[in-house]
């Protein structure tokens, strides 16, 4: 990026503020119509990409003070930008988490009730089961496009025992469903029928575990008695211990 052009980035952001009095700070992909009415770039890419690479440019050279509106909010995962009127503060709306999208996820995963589960079975057949297995044979209906299908996954697989296991809550709704709802749920028990066929044509065998068997709370959720919950494991899967 030339010094001509840091020049112009800065021209702009100034008359964004100018003209905007109420704003105190904006994204730094909000201002890319600008920058490129100005002619600093010829069109944008991915929701402001230019000026993002631009600043982390800048930011390996320890030169971001060319542009001393500049905030960048360093996250584990990535860097935020912003640009700050002059004299204001960036005080963002929502925090944004440390913990990056992906880290969320797998935190999510590990502390639902069917990885619970999941884990004092592997305690009680001393193997290590696959989690959310997948069969290329195992496929789901054509996506919309027409293009493709999505593999269906198996909630826990023991290979050596031929066994899968498939946990679910029974569906107690009896309020009516809409036509979007409605067809979520048949979609749902379609592929429960899939897995079904599937399972029976390798020769597994399959145990389908309701959550209602074990200790819940108001919200419907496992209250996590180890004890009574590794009991109750022990008499579904008397055959494989």
């Amino acid at each position: 990026m030339s010094e001509e052009n840091i020049v112009k980035i800065n021209e702009v952001i100034t008359h964004y503020f100018n003209t905007n009095p109420s704003i105190d700070w904006i994204p730094a992909k909000a201002i890319m119509p600008a920058l490129i009415e100005a002619g600093v770039f010829n069109k944008d890419k991915k929701k402001g990409l230019p000026i993002r690479k631009v600043l982390r440019k800048l930011d390996e050279e320890s030169q971001l003070a060319k542009i001393p509106t500049i905030h960048a909010e360093r996250r584990l995962d990535n860097i935020y930008w912003y640009f700050v009127a002059p004299g204001k503060k960036y005080a963002p709306k929502e925090l944004i988490s440390p913990v990056s999208k992906k880290e969320q996820n797998l935190r999510a995963i590990q502390n639902s009730d069917e990885y619970y589960l999941v884990n004092l079975c592997d305690e009680l057949l001393q193997q290590k089961a696959s989690r959310k297995h997948t069969f290329d044979t195992l496929v789901g209906n054509l996506h919309k496009r027409g293009k493709g299908r999505t593999k269906l996954p198996l909630d826990a697989y023991y290979e050596d025992l031929k066994l899968v296991l498939e946990f679910y809550r029974k569906d107690e709704a009896t309020e009516e469903l809409d036509e979007k709802e409605q067809a979520r749920k048949e979609q749902i028990k379609y592929y429960k029928e899939l897995k079904k066929k599937a399972i029976r044509t390798k020769k597994l065998r399959l145990m389908e575990i309701n959550y209602a068997l074990f200790e819940c709370n108001g919200e419907n959720k496992l209250v996590r008695n180890t004890e009574s919950d590794t009991s109750v494991l022990k008499g579904i899967l008397k055959d494989f211990i």
